[in-house]
């Protein structure tokens, strides 16, 4: 039988990254997000201080390129670091969905096991008011550098989704589900997450 996934694009500041811990929790599963680089940095042999930089961005090809000492046919040879963080994050998140039920959230999770069955994708958004309050009490910041944040790291995760896949970032026909936490609160977009995973 085939293991469950449920993968978890979002705003920033949406509170998505949360809502995914929370229910893995209430379903005693895992959870995977930045620890993907992790994840990577060892499958790959690149030190994270390469790989952090570049995660959840578009490739440009005069930035961040693969080391030449870390160059081989897994990372390849003369790829800019994104698209090699890409290709190795594809084949963890391949081999974590053909080991266990779990909830990856970002990196176009969505899009790398599309062929896979009992995968569903959701999308978590928010009110931009209740962003920029979290993103201030998050990072300690003013509303107005807040605002900017949220832009800017929404620019780049839908630059990123745009570039790696053939849906368009944030975009409802993209996925399976998506869940206002600011309408719906953060136990309910949980509670939902995990009904649906319980039921796939």
């Amino acid at each position: 039988m085939a293991n469950t996934i449920i993968t978890i694009g979002r705003q920033f500041g949406s509170g998505g990254h949360e809502i995914g811990k929370l229910a893995a929790q209430k379903l005693g599963i895992e959870c995977y997000d930045s620890r993907l680089i992790r994840l990577a940095s060892e499958k790959s042999c690149i030190g994270m201080e390469h790989l952090e930089p570049v995660d959840e961005k578009r490739a440009n090809p005069w930035l961040y390129t693969v080391p030449s000492d870390y160059s081989n046919e897994m990372t390849g040879f003369g790829l800019p670091m994104n698209d090699m963080l890409f290709n190795v994050q594809s084949q963890v998140i391949r081999q974590l969905a053909d080991k266990e039920s779990c909830i990856i959230v970002g990196r176009c999770a969505d899009s790398v096991l599309e062929s896979y069955p009992n995968v569903t994708s959701v999308f978590i958004r928010a009110n931009l008011p209740e962003r920029i309050k979290r993103i201030m009490e998050r990072q300690n910041i003013s509303a107005k550098e807040a605002e900017t944040l949220i832009k800017k790291m929404d620019k780049d995760r839908s630059l990123y989704y745009n570039f790696f896949s053939d849906k368009k970032w944030g975009r409802a026909e993209s996925y399976d589900l998506v869940l206002n936490s600011t309408s719906l609160g953060r136990e309910r977009c949980v509670d939902l997450i995990c009904s649906l995973m319980k039921q796939l």
